[in-house]
C-alpha cells in the first residue's frame, strides 16, 4: 500500500532533496555527523546525543552470541559501541549501497581493532541496495538494526527494505529501526534535505505491522530525551520491533 501523493502541484524546495547531495541512484548516501569524533572535540548537538543513545540503547541489548545485521551502516557508528559493550556478540555484518560508506566503516574498523588490540567478533562488510533480495547468507540474523536510514530511501523502497529485513531475522529476532518523525501527511515537507522521503508514526506503523512486526516505542530511551515521550511531536522515534516465533 502506497501513501497518496498529489503529483498535480508544483512542490517546492522544502520538499525535495536538497541539489548537490551525495547519490547512489535514488538514495540519498549522505552520512551524518560522526557524533563521536564531535563529542570528544566538545561539540554537542542534540541529533548527536541522540543518535548515541540510540546506538548504547541497541548495544546493550544484543545477546551474547547473536548475529547483528547493520542495515545502511553508512560509516559503521554502531560499532564502536558494540566493541565497548557488546563485545560478546557472534557477529556483525553491514549493508550499504554506499562504497565511499563502506570505505569509511574499514577504516573505523581498522581504528576499532588498534585501539582493542583485535577484533572481538566476526565483521563481514557488504556492497549491496537493501531494497534488492539479500545474499543467501544474509538471513537468521538475531538483531537488525537500522537506524537513521529509512528516509533516505524513496517510500516504496524503504518498504522493499524493511520486507527483506524482516525476511533476513530470525523467528523471534529484534528489529530497532529510527527514522524522523515528520508531521501532515504526504509529501511533507523534510526536516533535513540531505533525506528523500521522511515518515510520522501514523504512516509507518501500518507498514511494520504489515511486516507481521511487533513495534513499541522504548520506555527506557524516552525517558532519556523528554521531547520523544510524546511521539507525535518528537522529531524522530526509535521502534523496537520483534518478529513473531
Amino acid at each position: 500500500m502506497s501513501a497518496a501523493v498529489d503529483t498535480t502541484v508544483e512542490l517546492d524546495e522544502r520538499y525535495r532533496t536538497r541539489p548537490g547531495t551525495p547519490m547512489v541512484g535514488p538514495y540519498s548516501v549522505n552520512q551524518m555527523d560522526n557524533f563521536y569524533a564531535a563529542l570528544a572535540a566538545g561539540e554537542v548537538k542534540p541529533t548527536g546525543v541522540m543518535n548515541l543513545a540510540q546506538r548504547l540503547y541497541i548495544a546493550e541489548r544484543c545477546p551474547p552470541g547473536a548475529r547483528v545485521v547493520d542495515v545502511c551502516c553508512g560509516r559503521g557508528l554502531q560499532l564502536p559501541v558494540l566493541y565497548r559493550y557488546a563485545a560478546h556478540i557472534g557477529g556483525y555484518t553491514g549493508l550499504d549501497i554506499s562504497p565511499a560508506n563502506l570505505a569509511e566503516a574499514r577504516e573505523m574498523l581498522a581504528r576499532l581493532d588498534d585501539r582493542y588490540g583485535g577484533r572481538p567478533f566476526e565483521v563481514v562488510l557488504v556492497e549491496h541496495d537493501v531494497a534488492r533480495p539479500w545474499p543467501d547468507d544474509a538471513v537468521g540474523f538475531d538483531v537488525a538494526v537500522y537506524t537513521s536510514a529509512l528516509e533516505h530511501l524513496p517510500r516504496d523502497l524503504a518498504v522493499a527494505s524493511l520486507r527483506q529485513t524482516t525476511a533476513a531475522l530470525r523467528p523471534g529476532g529484534w528489529l530497532f529501526l529510527s527514522t524522523p518523525n515528520t508531521p501532515g501527511g504526504p509529501p511533507r515537507p523534510l526536516q533535513h534535505r540531505v533525506h528523500v522521503y521522511e515518515w510520522n508514526t501514523d504512516e509507518l506503523m501500518p507498514v511494520l505491522t504489515q511486516q507481521r512486526l511487533q513495534a513499541t516505542v522504548p520506555g527506557a530511551l524516552l525517558d532519556a530525551v523528554a521531547a520523544a515521550a510524546v511521539p507525535e511531536v518528537a522529531v524522530e522515534v526509535l521502534y523496537v520491533c520483534r518478529r513473531p516465533r
